[in-house]
C-alpha cells in the first residue's frame, strides 16, 4: 500500500452517529372521519399501537398524532400550528375533498409531506387514475395493520435524511422499485420490518445502550421509486451506497402515467443499465409470474415470486446472503462449504489472519468487507476497508496484516470515551471503562463516566505533548449488585440494627457476594496490569446539590500473581465499601442532609491506581484537586482562575487536609508558600503515603487506609519520584536548591514541574477545569494523579480521578460594605464563603483561645461530638468558632472532627492566634461536604488585622455548657448572619432593626 493510502486512512475520522436522522417526524395530523379513525384504530388509539411497534422493533421516539375530522379543520390547525411533520390523509375528509385539500396543504405548508391512506375498492382506483394528485406524496393501502404507518414514516424520514445521511456519512441504502399501490403496500411494511430486525445483528457491535441508540440511526434506508425514471435517478444518485435493489419486472416509464401504459420487462433494462455499470451490485426481480425466473437467472440475479408461501424467508435469505446482514460467512469456493463465520469485529479480525488466500482475495475484489460494514454502521472501518485491493500490497500477508491491523485500532479508538456492557466473554484491553450490571452507576461512577466522553469529544487523550490525558481503566459496578448483595444476605436488618462499625463490617465480609459478579471480577482482574482502587460510588455521592465527599470508604488493593488471592482481596474490598453505608458517621451525614438511609443505594468503581512500583511501595508522582473558583485569590490571582492542591504520592494527604502546596494554575510559579524560604520550610509537605504491595497488610479494618503506609518527606528520599517534585534546603546558604544532587533537607516545591514545565501541569488542569465548568455549567472540582516514573522516551500519563460539582446558593447579593458597621459585630471575616442570609441561629459554640493547646484537639473533637448531638436532638444551629483547620487529620494543624461530628453547624469560623496562623483548607473532602451543605465558612487572623473575633463579649454571657476548652452560648433572639460571596466578607452579629433593609 503506498504512504498516501496509509495516510488516508489513519486520518480515517469516526462517524458522529448522532448527526445522522436529524429530520424527524415527530408530530402527525391525522384527518379522518369518526368512523375511519375507529377503523384505524380499531380497538384502541394509534399512537398506542404505534408505540408498541416502535418498542418491539427497539427504536425510540415515537411520534405524537392529532386528529381532525375534515379538511377544513385540518387547514385551520396547520395555520395555527407550524409544528406538524407529516399530514395523513383518509379519503372521506368532507366537502372539501382530499386532492384539493392535499394542493392546499402545499400552498400553506410546501414542506410538509401528505400521505393519502384508503382502503381498497376497484372504483377508487379508478378515480385515482382519473384526478389531479399532484399534492400526494404517497398513496397507500390501509390493510388494518399499524405496521402501515410506522412503514409511512420511516419512509419519509429516510427521503428526508437521504442526501444528508447517504451522500455525507455513507449509509447505506435499498432501492425498492415497485407501482403497485396495493403491493407496495403490503410488500414495503414487510421490507421495513426485516431490514430493522436485521440490523439488530451489528447492534451487536455497541458497547454499550448509548451506542447501540446512536447506531440504530445508521441503518441502511429504502428509497422507494414508482417508475422506471425515477428510479434510474435515486440509482445514479446514490449508487455508490447502495447495497442492493429489489425491483419488480414491469412498471410504468415517468410518474404520472396511466397504468395502462406499464412496460412489461422495464424491470429487465433497469437491471441490465445496473450491471452494465456494477456488475457486482446485488439486484433481485419479483414477480407474480413465475415464467420470469428463467429471466432472472440468464443475468445473473436473484429472483422471488410474489405469492410464494415462502417469500418472506426467501427474501430474508437474498437480503442476509447478498446484503452482507447478519454473519459474514466466508465459505471455500469450490464446495460452497462455509470455513469461517464473523459474527462481530473480533472475529473477522482473526479469520483475516486464517482464511484461504483465494477466499480473501475473492471478497476483498468485490468489495464485500467494505460492505458488511457499511451494513453495520462502521462508516470509517469500511471506508479503510473500500480502499483495499490486490494490487496495493507486496504480499497476501501484508494485505491480511493490514486489514486486522485497522479492525484493531477501530476497536481502541471505540473503546474509548464510552461506557461499554460488561461481558466477561468479550472484554479485553481495548475497553476503557465498562459497567457490570444494570442499576445506577452512583454520583461518583456517573461523573466519572461523563468526564470519559468529554475528554473524548474535546481530544484530550492526545493534545499535549509526551503526555496522555485519559482516565485509569475502570470498571464500575452498579447499584443493583448491592441490593442483590443486601438481599442475599439477609443484611437488610443492618439499617435499623444499634451495632457498632466494626461489628457491621465483620458480617459484611463474611458475607457473599453474588455469583455472577464473582464470575465478572475474575474476568476483569486477568486484564488488570496495575493494583486497583476501590471506591464507592453511591447514588447520592457527587450529586449537583449534595456532594456526599469522603464519607464513605475507598480501598486500595495489590494486584498479586495469584488470581484466586486477588479475587480474595477485591472482594473483601467490595464488601468493606459496601458496609461502609451503614457506619455511624455515614448514618449521621445521611441523617443531617435530609435523606433517608434505606434509600441509599451504592455502586463501586473499580480503578486501577496510577503510578509506579517503588521498594515493594505503589504511588503516583503528583496527585491533586483542583477547583474552579479560587475563594481565596492572592495577588493577580482572579476567583475565575481557580486554585490547585498538589501533594507528592497518593491523594489521601489532600482530602485528609493534610499540607499540600496550593497555586493557581494561571500563575503555577507564584506559589504562596514558596515565597520565602521561612515559609517553605514550614507550610509545605510534611510526609506522603503510598500502598504497601504485601497482600497480607490488607486486612479487614474500618480503617480503609489500613495497607497505606505514611513516610516523613525526608525518610522517603530515596523514592525515584523524588527527584521530579522535591527541592533541598541548603542550610549552610540558607536558601532553597532546585538540584537533588546537594546534601540537606528535602522539601516538596514540584518546581521541575511548575518552575521548569517538565510536563505542562498547569496548562492541562487550566484547560480540564474550564472544560469540566463548561460542560457541567457549574464551578467544579476534580481529582487527579500524574506518573512521571516511565522509561525515558515514554508517555508520562496524566490520569482523571474524579469530577464533582461546586454547590452554589441560589442568593448572591451584595451588601454596600461601606454602609456596614463592623466594630460591633461578633465576627466579621474578609475572606468568607458562602451566599446570601442565614436565618434562625442563636447559638455559638467555640475553642476558648486562652487554654487552647494543641495536644489536646482529640479530646476537643470528642467533646465538641457531644455537643452537635445535644444541639441536633433541640434542632438548634449553631455558630462554630475554633483555632486551625476544622477536620484535620493532623491533630496538630486544628480540631481533628468529622463532618457528622459538626453537622448542625450553619457557621464555621477557622480563627487564627498568634502562634497559630490559619490558612483555607480548601480541597478537601470535609471542605467540599461544608460547601455542599451551605454552610458559611469564615477564616479569620485578628491577631494581624484579619477579621473580628469578639471573644471577650461572648466569655461574658451565661453558658450553656463550659468546660476547660468549649463554651456554648445562647443569644434571646436569632443572630443577623450574611455571607457576601461576591465580595468575600461574612459578619455575624445581634441582629439590629437596619439589617434588613441593608441587603
Amino acid at each position: 500500500m503506498t504512504a498516501n493510502d496509509s495516510e488516508r486512512t489513519r486520518q480515517q475520522s469516526p462517524i458522529d452517529y448522532g448527526t445522522l436522522m436529524q429530520r424527524r417526524i415527530r408530530r402527525v395530523l391525522l384527518i379522518s372521519s369518526s368512523y375511519d379513525a375507529y377503523t384505524l384504530e380499531e380497538d384502541g388509539r394509534i399512537d398506542v399501537q404505534i408505540n408498541r411497534e416502535y418498542i418491539e422493533l427497539n427504536l425510540s421516539n415515537p411520534p405524537s398524532f392529532r386528529r381532525v375530522s375534515s379538511s377544513v379543520e385540518a387547514l385551520e390547525v396547520l395555520r395555527d400550528d407550524p409544528d406538524f411533520d407529516l399530514v395523513i390523509s383518509m379519503f372521506n375528509v368532507g366537502e372539501l375533498d382530499v386532492f384539493h385539500s392535499s394542493k392546499k396543504i402545499k400552498q400553506l405548508r410546501p414542506d410538509i409531506p401528505v400521505v393519502l391512506l384508503l382502503n381498497f375498492s376497484r372504483d377508487l382506483y379508478r378515480r385515482l387514475e382519473r384526478e389531479d394528485a399532484s399534492g400526494i406524496d404517497y398513496i397507500f393501502y390501509w390493510h388494518g395493520n399499524a405496521d402501515l404507518i410506522l412503514t409511512i414514516i420511516k419512509l419519509i424520514e429516510d427521503r428526508m435524511n437521504a442526501d444528508s445521511d447517504i451522500l455525507g456519512a455513507g449509509v447505506q441504502s435499498i432501492l425498492l422499485v415497485e407501482d403497485s399501490i396495493k403491493y407496495y403496500s403490503t410488500y414495503l411494511p414487510t421490507i421495513y420490518k426485516l431490514v430493522l430486525q436485521q440490523s439488530k445483528e451489528f447492534l451487536k457491535e455497541a458497547l454499550n445502550e448509548q451506542q447501540q441508540m446512536l447506531r440504530k440511526r445508521a441503518r441502511p434506508k429504502i428509497l422507494l421509486a414508482t417508475n422506471y425514471t425515477e428510479a434510474v435517478g435515486l440509482y445514479e444518485k446514490y449508487k455508490k451506497h447502495l447495497l442492493g435493489v429489489i425491483s419488480d419486472v414491469g412498471f410504468v416509464i415517468h410518474k404520472g402515467d396511466p397504468s395502462s401504459s406499464e412496460k412489461l420487462d422495464a424491470g429487465i433494462d433497469l437491471c441490465r443499465l445496473i450491471k452494465a455499470d456494477n456488475p457486482q451490485m446485488p439486484f433481485l426481480l419479483q414477480s407474480s409470474q413465475e415464467s420470469m425466473r428463467a429471466t432472472a437467472e440468464s443475468l445473473g440475479v436473484g429472483f422471488i415470486a410474489k405469492y410464494s408461501k415462502t417469500l418472506l424467508l426467501e427474501l430474508s435469505d437474498y437480503i442476509s446472503e447478498e446484503f452482507t446482514f447478519g454473519d459474514f460467512v466466508f465459505k471455500d469456493l469450490a464446495t460452497g462449504e462455509v470455513i469461517g463465520r464473523a459474527k462481530d469485529l473480533r472475529d473477522m479480525q482473526h479469520l483475516v489472519m486464517e482464511i484461504p488466500e483465494d477466499v480473501l482475495l475473492y471478497h476483498a475484489s468485490r468489495n464485500r468487507l467494505s460492505k458488511w460494514m457499511y451494513s453495520r454502521g462502521l462508516f470509517s472501518l469500511a471506508g479503510a476497508m473500500r480502499a483495499v485491493r490486490n494490487s496495493h500490497f507486496a504480499t497476501t500477508l501484508e494485505m491480511r496484516e493490514f486489514i486486522a491491523d485497522a479492525i484493531r485500532r477501530y476497536r481502541i479508538l471505540q473503546g474509548h470515551g464510552v461506557v461499554a456492557r460488561f461481558d466477561r466473554d468479550t472484554y479485553n484491553r481495548y475497553i476503557w471503562f465498562a459497567r457490570i450490571g444494570d442499576g445506577s452507576l452512583g454520583g461518583k461512577g456517573r461523573g466519572l463516566a461523563f468526564m470519559n466522553s468529554m475528554l473524548q469529544k474535546h481530544r484530550f487523550y492526545d493534545r499535549y505533548e509526551r503526555v496522555k490525558v485519559q482516565l485509569p481503566r475502570t470498571v464500575v459496578i452498579a447499584t443493583d449488585y448491592f441490593d442483590e448483595f443486601i438481599r442475599d444476605n439477609g443484611l437488610q436488618y443492618v439499617i435499623n440494627a444499634d451495632v457498632t462499625d466494626e461489628e457491621i463490617l465483620s458480617e459484611f465480609v463474611s458475607s457473599r457476594l453474588p455469583e455472577t459478579l464473582v464470575d465478572d471480577l475474575r474476568a476483569y482482574i486477568r486484564h488488570a496490569a496495575r493494583p486497583l482502587a476501590v471506591r464507592s460510588s453511591s447514588k447520592l455521592e457527587d450529586s449537583h446539590y449534595q456532594p456526599f465527599a469522603g464519607i464513605y470508604s475507598t480501598y486500595m488493593i495489590p494486584l498479586t500473581d495469584n488470581e484466586d488471592q486477588t479475587l480474595r482481596l477485591l472482594g473483601k474490598a467490595i464488601k468493606s465499601v459496601y458496609a461502609s453505608v451503614y457506619f455511624a458517621s455515614s448514618r449521621a451525614y445521611i441523617l443531617a442532609s435530609g435523606n433517608l438511609l434505606s434509600e441509599e443505594k451504592m455502586g463501586i468503581v473499580i480503578q486501577e491506581v496510577c503510578g509506579s512500583e517503588d521498594g515493594g511501595y505503589y504511588f503516583p508522582t503528583v496527585s491533586g484537586v483542583a477547583r474552579s473558583l479560587n475563594y481565596y485569590p492572592i495577588g493577580d490571582e482572579k476567583p475565575e482562575d481557580g486554585i490547585v492542591n498538589l501533594a507528592f504520592g497518593l491523594g489521601k494527604l489532600i482530602v485528609d487536609g493534610g499540607l499540600t502546596l496550593r497555586f493557581s494554575p494561571r500563575y503555577p510559579k507564584n506559589a504562596l508558600q514558596l515565597s520565602t524560604p521561612e515559609l517553605a520550610l514550614r507550610d509545605t509537605q510534611r510526609e506522603m503515603y503510598a500502598l504497601n504491595l504485601k497482600p497480607e497488610q490488607f486486612k479487614t479494618s474500618i480503617d480503609d487506609a489500613v495497607n497505606l503506609e505514611r513516610f516523613e518527606i525526608n525518610k522517603a528520599k530515596h523514592f525515584r519520584n523524588m527527584r521530579h517534585v522535591a527541592s533541598v534546603w541548603d542550610m549552610q546558604n540558607q536558601r532553597i536548591s532546585d538540584s537533588l544532587f546537594e546534601d540537606g533537607r528535602r522539601i516538596i516545591t514540584f518546581s521541575q514541574i511548575l518552575k521548569y514545565d517538565t510536563i505542562p501541569l498547569a496548562q492541562i488542569i487550566g484547560d480540564l477545569l474550564r472544560m469540566g465548568e463548561q460542560e457541567m455549567g457549574c464551578p467544579v472540582e476534580m481529582e487527579f494523579a500524574v506518573d512521571m516514573d516511565v522509561p525515558y522516551g515514554a508517555e508520562r500519563t496524566f490520569c482523571f480521578l474524579q469530577i464533582r460539582p461546586i454547590v452554589e446558593q441560589q442568593d448572591a447579593r451584595s451588601l454596600d460594605w461601606d454602609s456596614v458597621r463592623t466594630s460591633d459585630a461578633l465576627i466579621y471575616a474578609e475572606s468568607a464563603l458562602g451566599l446570601g442570609a442565614i436565618e434562625g441561629v442563636t447559638d455559638v459554640v467555640y475553642v476558648r483561645s486562652g487554654t487552647f493547646d494543641t495536644s489536646r484537639t482529640q479530646r476537643i473533637a470528642s467533646e465538641i461530638g457531644e455537643l452537635n448531638n445535644r444541639l441536633r436532638s433541640e434542632k438548634r444551629p449553631y455558630v462554630l468558632v475554633g483555632p486551625g483547620r476544622w477536620g484535620s487529620s493532623d491533630p496538630w494543624l486544628g480540631i481533628p472532627v468529622k463532618w457528622p461530628s459538626i453537622s448542625e453547624a450553619k457557621v464555621i469560623v477557622e480563627c487564627g492566634l498568634e502562634n497559630f496562623r490559619v490558612e483555607p483548607s480548601q480541597g478537601t473532602h470535609f471542605f467540599q461536604n461544608l460547601t455542599s451543605f451551605g454552610v458559611g465558612y469564615l477564616t479569620i487572623n485578628p491577631f494581624m488585622g484579619d477579621g473580628r473575633f469578639d471573644e471577650g463579649r461572648l466569655d461574658a454571657m451565661p453558658a450553656v455548657y463550659e468546660s476547660e476548652s468549649v463554651r456554648h452560648v445562647r443569644f434571646d433572639a436569632p443572630l443577623y448572619i450574611y455571607i457576601d460571596g461576591r465580595k468575600n466578607k461574612g459578619i455575624v452579629r445581634e441582629r439590629q432593626a437596619s439589617d434588613d433593609s441593608a441587603r
